[in-house]
Order: C-alpha cells, then structure tokens, then sequence
C-alpha cells in the first residue's frame, strides 16, 4: 500500500513538472545534463560573486569601518566574519570543481553546492540590506534565481528554501534585528518559497518539454543519417553533408563488378511476386555481406542486376583481388540457392579495372554512381558472359597476376570496340589459403 502510495506521488510529481515526457530510458541522461547545466551556472554564479560582488562589499566594510559605524552598530563587524565564511566557502565550490576527476559525480557535487551557497549568498546579502537600510527583501530575488537557475530534483531542493530561511533569520538575530522585522521577513520568505515552488514546477516543465525535443530531433537526424548511409557510402555521406557542392571525384584505379542472373524474366513468369521478391531480396543480402566482407562498396541494384566496385570512395591497393573475390562468391551464392532450393539460379558476372568517375547525382532522391569508359566495359563484360560464368578483361587479369586461374575466350567484337581479349575467372591458384591470410602475403616485402 504504501509503495503505491509513493509510485503515485512520484508520478505526480513527473506530471507536475513534465518528466513524464520524457522515456525512461533518456530519464538519466536528462537527470545527467540537469546537473551539467546546474554546475555550470554554479561555477558561472560563483566566479561572478567572487570577481565583482566580493570587491564590492570589501569596499562597503572599508567605508563603514572608517566612518566608525563598526563601534555604532556591532553587526557591522559580524557581517564582515560573514563575509570571510561565505568566502571560504566560494573558494571550496571553485576548487571542488577542479580537483573532482569522475565529471558526472563533480557536476553532482558542484550542482549542489551551488543550489545551496546561491540561497546562502542571499541570505547574506538580505542581511546586509536589513542591517543598512533596514530591507532584507532581496533574498526574494536569490529564492527565485535558485528556482530558476538549478534544475535539480524537488523533494531534495524543497529542503534548501526552509534552511536557507532558518539561516537568514539566525543571522538578522546576530545582528540584532528587532522581532518586528524578523517577522515580516519570515512571512515574506516563506511567500516568497511557496511562489520559488511554482516557478519551479514552470522552468523544469519548460526544460523538459525542451529536452524531451531535442531527443526527438537527434532521434530523428540519427534516423536521416542512418537513411544517408543506406544511400551513400559513409565517408561520401559525411563529405556531403559538410560541404554539398563536392559531388565529383576522379578515381585512377577502380575495380567494377556487375552481375546478374540468366532466365530472371521467366522466373518471374514461375513464381509468385511475393516468393519472387523474398527470393532477390535474400539474394542481394548475401551478395551485400559478401561485398563487406571483401571491403567492396554496393553501387546499386536495378531489377535483378547488381553493380559493385572497389578503388572508391577510397582507394583500395588490392581493389582488384577484392572484387575477384567478391565474384567468386557471387557465384557460390548462386550455386548454392540452385542446390538447397532447386531454382533455376544462375548468375553471369563482368569485372574490369580502370579510372572512373564518382559523384553524387540528384537533389531530392540522391544516387552514388560511377561513370567511364571502365563502367561501360564491365557492363559488356556482364552482357556477354556466359551463364555461371566471371568474365574478365584482360587489364583485370593482368591486375590479379598468378592468384587466380583463368580460361582464355575467343576475341569478341563488343559495341564500340574491336576485337578484344577476354577471360573466364576460373577460381583461385591458392585455394585452400584464407582470403586475409594472403592479403597479409601479397602486403609483406619479399
């Protein structure tokens, strides 16, 4: 029961100050930055005292203490002991904030000290006034400004306004205060806190609605750019979005695979769209995971035809032996769904090497793509390779050296070209030797 009771009044109290909308999960980052921003106004408040107000009231003690007013008026002199304390205790709060090395429990510490040396502070100044000029209403303003300033947990700061009080009204008693404006003070202050509480209950609304926003909209760009990088390379993704008018680039040595499968019309024809659709997607996943496995950047898919390349957005020494790779297990992939699944899978594949040209294309929808001469080749490598078959130009094949096994073509007339020399990638010279195992190989000096 009484558990109960507490769950309600803490629920209460979220509604009542606007916690409640904030997530449980961000609850602590935002108790976290509530101490953050309380410390740093603390330090701020502490720095300014002992800057500007300090010099100030030295000067005030001077001019009293040589007019004689300290033999008139004893309290004179007791606020000058004050002020030593209150000193002191400034300069702690300013090396707590140093010598603290965790800074989570330092902003604790120092948003504390702070919440409670600020009321203090007031309650000394509302001393000052009263001895002076018989005013101590000043401590109203220091209540709201602790209010206002230090977003900290109620139920503990609740207990600040009344010791704070307590302090204030020990000291007009020091200092010989006549009961009469003893009691105006204490039924002012204690007004005065009950309206600190209300305007309390209105900034922690107003800075949690404030943060629960700001959770919203990093949530929201943390999804953009998880989007952007879904679309772009990331390092592209992060180029663009601090300089967008750099979208071309020149890459001298580029590695391009294009592959697709032979006979895709007429399994469209076979299958149901939905089995049809699962079937590429689950295809093109694979072929994704293989691509950064191998360290080989997706271009892009169109139907049932998937471009990759290595050498960009960065360059890639080995762009060649990766993207060999890549097709090689491209076409396991394939021959494998043809096995276990008994579908007519099967996958032609073009590689060729060269300089191309990246950049990003479009203003609302953007596109990664890569254009030349190299891009063009590969196409029409693909395009006239044989079913289960990696066709190969011979700059690809003079670029993987003895690593790899090959089948000699027949000189083919592609559009735009004369006779050219082409390939079969048969499969790897070394092939019980892992794939990193011969990178490391291939990198080491002989």
């Amino acid at each position: 029961m009484a558990t109960n009771v507490i769950e309600a009044f803490v629920r209460m109290i979220g509604q009542i100050f606007g916690v409640d909308r904030i997530g449980e999960e961000s609850r602590q980052e935002f108790a976290t930055q509530a101490y953050r921003v309380s410390a740093e106004r603390g330090l701020r408040a502490a720095w300014a005292v002992f800057v500007l107000g300090l010099p100030l009231f030295l000067l005030i003690d001077f001019a009293t203490w040589k007019s004689g007013q300290w033999d008139v008026q004893p309290a004179h002199e007791r606020i000058f002991w004050w002020r030593v304390a209150l000193t002191g205790l400034l300069v702690t709060l300013l090396v707590l904030g140093r010598l603290i090395p965790d800074e989570r429990k330092c902003d604790r510490v120092f948003a504390w000290s702070s919440a409670i040396a600020f009321p203090l502070f007031g309650a000394w100044f509302a001393i000052v006034c009263q001895t002076l000029i018989t005013d101590a209403s000043i401590y109203a303003l220091f209540l709201i400004g602790t209010a206002v300033l230090f977003p900290l947990p109620l139920l503990r700061k609740l207990l600040i306004y009344p010791a704070t009080l307590l302090v204030l009204l020990a000291g007009l008693t020091w200092t010989s205060a006549d009961p009469v404006s003893m009691y105006h003070v204490t039924v002012n202050a204690t007004c005065v806190g009950i309206g600190a509480i209300v305007v309390e209950a209105v900034a922690m609304r107003t800075y949690a609605a404030d943060f629960a926003k700001s959770i919203e909209i990093e949530l929201e760009r943390r999804r953009a750019d998880t989007l952007l990088r879904n679309v772009l390379p990331a390092t592209v993704a992060e180029r663009l979005k601090r300089d967008p008018t750099t979208r071309v680039e020149h890459h001298p040595a580029v590695s391009v695979l294009f592959a697709d499968f032979v006979g895709f019309g007429k399994l469209t024809q076979d299958l149901p769209p939905e089995q049809m659709i699962a079937l590429l997607d689950q295809l093109f996943h694979e072929f994704d995971e293989a691509a950064d496995r191998f360290g080989v950047e997706k271009i892009k898919t169109l139907g049932d035809s998937y471009m990759a390349a290595c050498g960009v957005p960065a360059a890639q020494p080995d762009h060649a032996l990766r993207t060999a790779q890549l097709a090689l297990r491209i076409q396991a992939i394939a021959g494998r769904f043809k096995s276990d699944r008994g579908l007519p899978v099967r996958v032609r594949v073009g590689l060729h090497t060269g300089p191309a040209i990246a950049g990003v294309i479009g203003r609302k929808k953007f596109c990664y793509d890569l254009w030349g001469d190299t891009i063009n080749f590969a196409a029409q490598l693909q395009a006239s390779s044989a079913p289960d078959r990696i066709h190969v130009s011979e700059a690809m094949r003079s670029a993987l050296g003895d690593e790899f096994r090959f089948a000699a073509r027949e000189p083919i007339a592609l559009k735009g070209r004369a006779q050219v020399s082409t390939y079969d990638l048969i499969g790897r010279t070394i092939e019980g030797e892992p794939f990193n195992d011969r990178l490391a190989r291939m990198e080491t000096p002989a």
